[in-house]
């Protein structure tokens, strides 16, 4: 910074004078106030920067969000807040220079004076977030998407800031499993640090983030109570399942669920075995794997067996699910004995 401010004092002096160096016999060319003014902002436009950290507690859903703003140019930066928003406003330095309602899009902009901002706040993701399974889901505004003032947007005025940052920090209970902008830039994950750096000169950015609780078993299922009946030590970095009717067919029909994602949707269940290559999670808990009714086939409950080859081992379960009930089993790795 020391030195960036040496060379504007320095070139200032030529500026003013309108007679700045240039080599050959051109004519000096003359250079206005309004022109030093502009290459100064140029400057120091080059500093500034927009970034945002949220650190989110285990639940998930709610935390504190950090924004902290440098606007070296001669302009005020304007921040817009939503009357929906979902975030709580708990310190601002320095405080706005006014706030001005803006009631077409239902919100307030505050003004700041120019250098930047810092803004502590507090968020709950409770009204937006989306489930899938335990995998959590923080989605894009698609309602908001052509609108400026898009809540889920970052957005600021007047102009863009050229370099933008955004930083969500989890807690050990929490892993994100997949994001996404609607601007390009560099995402990096460091442990439970996922970071996002935009490339320079963009605006209204919009992200989707998908995050899961780790090493927690599911114990319930569209709303349906979920029990292991069997945990299977797995040596092998994948294992191969097949499931048939265990009966006599009835109609059987069944979707499957396997490590926090559906592999398998409204699948008639038959003496013809349905086979699966199924990857073994390396965490604590394990991998679970569970049977979910579509319905009750003629003959209530709705029953599958489930045999499972690893290594040289074969494991057989019968799972049963009802309307009301599903069941499942854990595959957890193994160190395999030397």
């Amino acid at each position: 910074m020391r030195v960036i401010a040496l060379l504007i004092v320095f070139a200032i002096p030529d500026l003013l004078s309108g007679q700045p160096k240039k080599p050959g016999n051109a004519p000096p060319a003359k250079v206005t106030a309004l022109d030093m003014i502009k290459q100064v902002k140029e400057v120091f436009g080059k500093l500034d920067y927009h970034q945002r950290v949220k650190f989110i507690n285990d639940d998930g859903l709610t935390g504190y969000e950090l924004e902290t703003s440098k606007k070296t140019s001669f302009e005020s930066d304007a921040f817009w807040k939503s009357e929906s928003d979902t975030l709580g406003y708990l310190y601002e330095f320095p405080r706005p220079i006014k706030d001005s309602i803006d009631v077409v899009n239902k919100g307030k902009i505050s003004y700041y004076p120019p250098g930047g901002e810092n803004i502590l706040s507090a968020f709950n993701w409770s009204k937006v977030i989306k489930r899938n399974g335990d995998t959590l889901i923080v989605p894009f505004d698609a309602s908001q998407a052509k609108n400026p003032y898009g809540k889920q947007f970052d957005w600021t005025h007047p102009g863009n800031f050229k370099n933008y940052s955004r930083a969500w920090i989890f807690p050990a209970s929490m892993k994100p499993v997949a994001y996404k902008c609607n601007r390009k830039g560099t995402w990096t994950l460091n442990r439970n640090v996922l970071q996002f750096i935009a490339e320079p000169n963009q605006n209204e950015f919009n992200f989707e983030l998908k995050y899961l609780k780790q090493n927690v078993l599911i114990k319930e299922l569209g709303g349906r109570p979920v029990t292991y009946i069997k945990e299977i030590k797995i040596e092998s970095d994948t294992v191969f399942m097949e499931l048939k009717d265990d009966q006599e067919e009835d109609g059987d029909r069944v979707s499957l669920y396997y490590d926090r994602e559906w592999i398998g949707k409204n699948i008639q269940v038959t003496k013809h075995p349905l086979r699966l290559f199924l990857p073994v999670s390396f965490g604590s808990e394990g991998s679970s794997f569970i049977l979910h009714a579509e319905n009750e086939g003629r003959m209530p409950p709705n029953t599958a067996e489930v045999t499972i080859f690893t290594g040289d081992k074969r494991y057989s379960v019968t799972l049963s699910s009802s309307r009301n009930a599903s069941s499942g089993i854990i595959l957890k790795r193994s160190t395999p004995k030397k």
